[in-house]
């Protein structure tokens, strides 16, 4: 909480009243306690920016993290802008997603959201583990704790555009489970018609976006 303070003094009134109103263009700063992203309409503004920053977090004995400190043309013309300059289009790594430059059905830009990799297979290691550990308590108890996983997981990563990641932690739970099931004893391997009767009384979560595209707009304008 403190550091949280100390960046919204630091970093977010100083950007509102000191740095916007000196750029050539619009700039919007994104921020979720030391993580944050600035999205600037001109490059120039961009380039001229981190430098200012890097001065003016050492006032206050702060410093950027260079791995984490990069600098991403993003937006609608930069699908186009990368294949003229023959380069791969970059992402964006932001609070456990990756967000990349794509288009709608009708064509027009959007921004993309999928589970960050390293992520999934965090949370997919998590997951197994966790199965391992409850293999050999009654199912109704085992689908009670995995469905309390996959809860959380989906409510935090159930966002628009995004339900090709929830599947595939749902589907590696599901064989993981199965796999589980069957090293219990030793009356040996649970085919998938048994296990499909053992989902049909015992269900686990199938993915469910929390923040559906509908209510995206809502959410920004928040």
């Amino acid at each position: 909480m403190l550091s949280n303070v100390y960046l919204h003094y630091v970093l977010d009134l100083w950007f509102e009243k000191v740095v916007k109103p000196r750029l050539k263009g619009e700039a919007y700063l994104i921020r979720y306690i030391d993580d944050f992203i600035i999205c600037f309409q001109y490059r120039s503004d961009a380039n001229r920016f981190h430098e200012t920053l890097k001065k003016r977090l050492e006032k206050f004995a702060l410093t950027l993290e260079p791995n984490k400190t990069r600098l991403v043309e993003f937006g609608r013309f930069a699908t186009k802008h990368a294949k003229e300059r023959g380069k791969r289009l970059e992402s964006i790594y932001f609070l456990g997603f990756t967000h990349y430059c794509t288009t709608n059905r009708k064509g027009n830009f959007m921004v993309g959201r999928k589970t960050e990799k390293t992520r999934l297979k965090r949370s997919i290691i998590k997951l197994q583990a966790t199965l391992r550990e409850i293999r050999h308590s009654p199912i109704k108890e085992q689908v009670a704790v995995i469905n309390s996983v996959l809860r959380g997981h989906y409510n935090y990563y159930g966002v628009a555009g995004n339900l090709k990641s929830l599947f595939k932690i749902y589907l590696r739970t599901e064989h993981y489970w199965k796999r589980m099931l069957s090293s219990r004893c030793s009356k040996g391997y649970v085919t998938w018609e048994k296990f499909q009767a053992i989902k049909g009384t015992f269900p686990i979560l199938r993915p469910k976006l929390s923040i559906p595209y509908m209510s995206l707009k809502a959410y920004a304008m928040l």
